[in-house]
């Protein structure tokens, strides 16, 4: 967990930056939403927008600011942000198809080599990655808990076109494409399932805190799938997407 200490101020133009070192556990996680709400509801009159990362929240002002006096706000609203959080959290299963068609990406970054693909994508499936925010894309879920060693850069140059629902590795980070869209990561699978519905209220499935496992699914199976959410019918694999 967090102590006040942990938490560096820095400021860009109007842009007020809390730096604070990245946590994957679960209370970590969930003290830094609990916090950026508190700050939200503190400064609502007063930002643009609030963000955030693995290691930082962002403020956005509207106006010009006093940085010392925002900073000594901030510390106390630290001071009473509970270390100890009473919040339910989900454990999330997500089906991916690996077929060919959607791990080009990671073939050529194994240039090829199916036995170190496939050794991959078994120990990816056997891992639990926590949800920590979304961004880059509304939609667009960052998961950590990506071991050092299943590292993968970002690609040097990005594809034109990524499709909606690929699982992509980006650094030692994990996210799924929620529409389609250029994008840097390298695509290991496709996830059928959308985890945010833009004409929804209640806009996404997943929420900060939340586990999630990924489990593979066939090219039938997730054609299977696809078909039951363009018809609007039910499906096992719909049914069943926590574990709680």
């Amino acid at each position: 967990m967090f102590a006040k200490k942990d938490f560096i101020f820095t400021t860009l133009g109007k842009t007020f930056i809390i730096n604070f070192p990245h946590q994957n556990d679960k209370k970590s996680v969930l003290f830094i939403v609990k916090l950026t709400d508190a700050i939200k509801d503190k400064y609502v009159d007063y930002i643009e927008d609030i963000t955030t990362t693995f290691n930082s929240i962002n403020l956005f002002f509207k106006y010009a600011y006093d940085s010392e006096s925002v900073s000594l706000i901030l510390l106390e609203i630290i001071d009473k942000t509970p270390s100890q959080l009473l919040v339910n959290t989900k454990k999330w299963k997500l089906p991916v198809c690996v077929d060919d068609e959607f791990t080009k990406d990671i073939s050529l970054f194994f240039k090829g080599n199916q036995q170190q693909l496939d050794l991959y994508l078994t120990k990816f499936f056997d891992l639990k990655f926590r949800f920590v925010f979304y961004g880059f894309l509304p939609g667009f879920p960052y998961l950590s808990g990506l071991p050092i060693d299943m590292v993968i850069a970002r690609k040097s140059i990005p594809n034109n076109s990524t499709l909606k629902g690929s699982v992509a590795i980006g650094g030692d980070q994990v996210g799924i494409y929620p529409q389609n869209s250029p994008g840097g990561w390298h695509v290991i699978g496709n996830c059928p399932v959308s985890i945010i519905d833009f004409s929804s209220t209640d806009l996404s499935l997943i929420n900060p805190g939340d586990q999630v496992r990924f489990y593979k699914i066939s090219k039938p199976e997730y054609k299977d799938v696809m078909e039951t959410i363009r018809t609007n019918s039910e499906h096992q694999y719909l049914k069943n997407l926590t574990d709680d």
